[in-house]
């Protein structure tokens, strides 16, 4: 995964005004970069990396942004949407072809949503991007980086987080994926808020967390995607079956050294 591009100049006191300038027009610059790539060639990194591109500037307009901002939050969400159909099928496709298998419903998918993806491609260059980038300016304009708000906002995706970790302990489907959402909140304003509060570890921690339950997810969707193919399911069971083994020793790292408790102390 691509990291986002380096703020200079950012400490804990930096008044909240001046700080979302900065990190909002950062965010939006880096969704423009790989905006370019995903738009000349569609392949799965491209795709990804545009894909956590409108996340990370999704979270900065959640954190930073003023209601006029905020009600635009959906024009980004529509193509990080987009952007997800075809991740998907392009990661059950690599998949397949691993392992000899073909499934021509999944290509005939993936050319469908390829076709979806460049038309919101399209809408978002022309007509969404500009409205974004006029609404930037729209910022919160109280307190400080480090000041009770934001470390009100960041315990409470702590909280969320450690909820997550004690539903996902079965690691059923859904609480498993309740889980990876629950992390890449967390993440993706803790990157924001990096140079306000310690937080460089446990965004590590989060890191290791997406990996562990972003394979288990893809995992659970090959086992749906193969159930109709006995030879095929047999192996997407068996994988399954490994990636909640990495899962399940990732939250036994979470709970022995108590990763989130120990973050929220230190904010």
């Amino acid at each position: 995964m691509t990291g986002p591009a380096a703020v200079q100049g950012l400490s804990p006191d930096t008044p909240v005004e001046e700080a979302a300038a900065k990190l909002l027009h950062a965010r939006f610059a880096d969704l423009r970069k790989h905006e370019i790539h995903a738009v000349t060639r569609l392949d799965p990194d491209a795709v990804h990396d545009l894909r956590v591109s409108c996340r990370r500037l999704r979270a900065a307009i959640k954190v930073f942004g003023a209601k006029p901002l905020k009600k635009l939050d959906p024009l980004v969400e529509h193509l990080q949407d987009a952007l997800g159909e075809v991740r998907d099928v392009q990661l059950q496709l690599r998949w397949l072809e691993k392992h000899g298998g073909v499934l021509p419903a999944r290509e005939k998918a993936l050319s469908e949503k390829e076709a979806a993806l460049r038309s919101a491609l399209a809408i978002w260059s022309l007509r969404s991007a500009p409205r974004i980038l006029r609404a930037l300016p729209q910022v919160r304009k109280d307190g400080k980086l480090s000041g009770k708000r934001m470390r009100k906002r960041l315990r409470r995706r702590i909280a969320d987080v450690s909820h997550a970790l004690e539903e996902a302990r079965s690691l059923r489907p859904a609480s498993a994926h309740a889980l990876r959402i629950a992390a890449k909140k967390l993440r993706y304003e803790a990157e924001l808020l990096r140079e306000a509060f310690d937080l460089d570890g446990l965004i590590e921690d989060l890191s290791a967390l997406q990996d562990a339950f972003g394979d288990l997810h893809d995992a659970d969707a090959r086992v749906q995607v193969t159930r109709r193919n006995r030879e095929l399911s047999g192996v997407a069971q068996r994988e399954r079956q490994k990636s909640g083994r990495t899962a399940a020793a990732v939250l036994r790292k979470w709970q022995r050294g108590r990763v989130a408790f120990e973050a929220r102390k230190r904010i």
